[in-house]
C-alpha cells in the first residue's frame, strides 16, 4: 500500500521539477506523514510558481530596460563596451558596432581590432591612454578618430572606469563612445564663421529683439570707436543720431514681418560723436520654430561713396548745363545764319542770273563755287539745326518698326528707284521710343547705305532685329564699299568725313546725328564693316524706358 502512494510523490516532483506548478499532489484522508510530504510539495509548487512568475516579470523588466538602453544609445550615438579582465573578452553595444561600421558577425570585438580601427595619427595616443588607465587602476576621458570603411572619418568622445576587486586586482573595465562627428563639423563651421565674422571688412553686430547688442566684430569696433567691452549689452540707440532715433521701430517692425533690409542707406553716430555714412543689411535671426529671436546687421562705410556721388551730382549739373549752353549756343549761331546765308544765296543767285556769260570764265567759275558753297553751308546750318533741336522727349509710345519703316521707304522711293537699291525687311518688334527721332535714324542709315556704293553692284540694304531679352537689337546691313576698323568710333562724331565731297555728297552729322538719338534712348550703336564687302549697323532700343 505504501509503495503505490509512494509513486504519486515521486511523480510532483518531477512536475516540479519540469516547472508543472498546475497539477498539484492528491491528498488521502488517512493524515499520515505521506500527506504531510503531499502538502509540502503543494505548498513548494506554489511558492516556486510565485517566484518564477516574479523571476519571469524581472526578466522582462530587464529585457524592456536593455530595449531602452538600446534605443537611448541609438538616438545619443553612444555605444558602450565591457572588457573582462580574466578572460580578455571584449563585449560591444550593437550602437557601438553601428558607429564604427562593422558588422557584429564578422568582426571580433578584440583590443588590437579595436586599435587598427583608430586614425593611425591618434592611435598612439589611444593606446597610451588605455594602458595608463590600466595600470592606475583609474576612470579615463579622452577623444579620438576613428576610420569606418571605405575610409569614412568619425569623432568620438570616451569615457571609461574600471573595477577592481578586493584582491586589489583589476577585474574588468568598461566604458562609452559618443559619436560626435556632426557635432565637431559644427564647431568647425562655427570656428570658422567666427574667424570670418572678426576678419570681415564689414561691420557685423546682433542685437535682441528690444535692441541691446550682443556681438560686435572687430571691424565693428573701428567704424564705430567702441570697444566690444564697451558696447556689449548697451542699447543700440547709442549708435543713432537724434534725428534717426525713429528708423529702430521701423526695422523691428520688419524684422518681426521676416522681411530682411538690403543696402539700407542710414547714418549713424561714433563714440566721439562724428556722423559716419553707412549702407546696411538687415536681417531678422530666427530660433527653430521660426521666431524671430534677434536681428543681425552688416554695416559699412559709405562716406568716400556719398561724397563721390555728391561731386558726381554737382560734376552733372554742371555738365547739363554746360551741355544745354552748347546746344543754345548752336542753335542760336545756326538760327542766326541763316538770315545773312539767305541773303548771300539770293544775291548771289541774282548776280549769276544777271551776269553769267557776261564776265570771262573765270568768273563765271567763281560764281559756280561761291553758289556750290552757299547750297552746302545752308545744308549744313539745317543739319546743324536739327542736330541740336534733338533732345529726350517725353513722348516715348509704342511704334510699329515695320510700319514706320515702310513710311521711310515711300519718303524715300525717288532715292531707292534711281540708285536701284533694293531694300529687305526682316521681322521687325513693336518698340517704345519718340516716332520722329526713330524715322530719323532709319533714314539717316538707309541714306547712308545707298550713297556709299560700289557702282558696279546694285545695293542691297537688310533691316533685321533680334530679341535680346532686355532689349531689341537691330541690324542695318548693306553691300557697299565698307570701310577699315580705324574709322569705327570715327564716323559717329560731328563732321567727321572720310570721303572728299567729290567723291560723296554729305555734311558729317548724320551718324552723329543717330547716335544722340540712341544715347537719348539709352541703347548703343555700332558698326562692323570690312573695306569692298559692305558694311552692318547695329543699335539697341532697350524694352523699358528708364531715362
Amino acid at each position: 500500500m505504501e509503495d503505490n502512494r509512494l509513486e504519486p510523490i515521486f511523480a510532483q516532483i518531477i512536475r516540479l521539477a519540469n516547472a508543472d506548478f498546475q497539477t498539484p499532489g492528491v491528498i488521502s484522508e488517512n493524515g499520515d506523514e505521506i500527506d504531510s510530504i503531499t502538502v509540502g510539495l503543494n505548498l513548494l509548487g506554489e511558492e516556486l510558481e510565485f517566484y518564477t512568475l516574479q523571476l519571469k516579470e524581472s526578466e522582462e523588466r530587464i529585457k524592456y530596460a536593455y530595449t531602452l538602453l538600446t534605443e537611448a544609445q541609438h538616438l545619443s550615438h553612444i555605444g558602450s563596451w565591457e572588457w573582462d579582465i580574466a578572460s580578455n573578452a571584449i563585449n560591444w553595444s550593437d550602437e557601438l558596432y553601428r558607429i564604427y561600421g562593422r558588422d557584429k558577425e564578422t568582426f571580433e570585438s578584440s583590443y588590437d581590432n579595436y586599435l587598427l580601427c583608430t586614425h593611425p595619427e591618434d592611435r598612439e595616443y589611444v593606446n597610451e591612454t588605455i594602458q595608463a588607465a590600466y595600470l592606475a587602476q583609474k576612470p579615463f576621458s579622452f577623444s579620438h578618430r576613428i576610420l569606418c570603411p571605405y575610409g569614412t572619418e568619425r569623432y568620438l568622445d570616451c569615457k571609461g572606469d574600471v573595477y577592481v576587486g578586493d584582491d586589489g586586482e583589476l577585474k574588468r573595465m568598461t566604458g562609452t563612445a559618443q559619436d560626435v562627428t556632426d557635432l565637431r563639423k559644427t564647431e568647425e563651421k562655427l570656428r570658422q564663421l567666427a574667424s570670418i565674422v572678426e576678419s570681415s571688412g564689414d561691420a557685423i553686430i546682433s542685437k535682441t529683439i528690444e535692441g541691446y547688442i550682443t556681438s560686435w566684430n572687430k571691424q565693428a569696433e573701428i567704424l564705430f570707436g567702441y570697444t566690444e567691452k564697451e558696447i556689449l549689452g548697451q542699447h543700440v540707440s547709442l549708435l543713432f543720431p537724434p534725428a534717426r532715433l525713429d528708423e529702430e521701430e521701423e526695422i523691428v517692425q520688419n524684422m518681426l514681418a521676416g522681411n530682411a533690409l538690403v543696402n539700407y542707406e542710414t547714418e549713424r553716430m561714433r563714440k566721439d560723436g562724428s556722423i559716419v555714412n553707412i549702407a546696411a543689411t538687415i536681417s531678422p535671426i530666427k530660433n527653430p520654430a521660426g521666431k524671430v529671436i534677434g536681428i543681425s546687421k552688416i554695416a559699412r562705410d559709405i562716406s568716400d561713396k556719398k561724397i563721390a556721388e555728391e561731386k558726381i551730382r554737382l560734376y552733372t549739373l554742371a555738365l547739363e548745363q554746360k551741355n544745354k549752353e552748347t546746344e543754345q549756343f548752336a542753335y542760336v549761331a545756326s538760327h542766326d545764319l541763316q538770315e545773312p546765308l539767305r541773303t548771300i544765296t539770293n544775291y548771289i543767285g541774282l548776280f549769276h542770273e544777271r551776269y553769267k556769260g557776261q564776265l570771262d570764265e573765270s568768273a563765271d567759275m567763281y560764281l559756280d563755287f561761291i553758289s556750290s558753297a552757299s547750297t552746302r553751308m545752308k545744308t549744313l546750318i539745317s543739319n546743324l539745326l536739327d542736330y541740336t533741336r534733338i533732345e529726350s522727349n517725353n513722348q516715348h509710345i509704342e511704334i510699329d518698326s515695320a510700319e514706320l519703316l515702310r513710311d521711310v521707304l515711300k519718303d524715300m522711293e525717288v532715292t531707292i528707284a534711281e540708285n536701284n537699291a533694293s531694300i529687305l525687311l526682316g521681322d521687325l518688334p513693336v518698340i517704345r521710343g519718340n516716332p520722329s527721332g526713330m524715322r530719323s535714324l532709319f533714314q539717316n542709315l538707309i541714306s547712308n547705305a545707298v550713297k556709299f556704293r560700289n557702282p558696279a553692284i546694285h545695293p542691297v540694304i537688310t533691316i533685321t532685329a533680334k530679341d535680346m531679352e532686355k532689349e531689341w537689337q537691330f541690324e542695318v546691313k548693306d553691300n557697299g564699299i565698307g570701310m577699315e576698323q580705324i574709322y569705327f568710333e570715327k564716323i559717329f562724331k560731328l563732321f567727321q568725313r572720310l570721303h572728299a565731297r567729290t567723291e560723296y555728297q554729305g555734311t558729317g552729322i548724320g551718324l552723329a546725328h543717330c547716335k544722340k538719338i540712341i544715347d537719348l534712348r539709352g541703347g548703343k550703336i555700332w558698326v562692323e564693316s570690312e573695306l569692298e564687302k559692305g558694311s552692318s549697323f547695329y543699335f539697341t532700343i532697350p524694352k523699358t524706358y528708364n531715362l
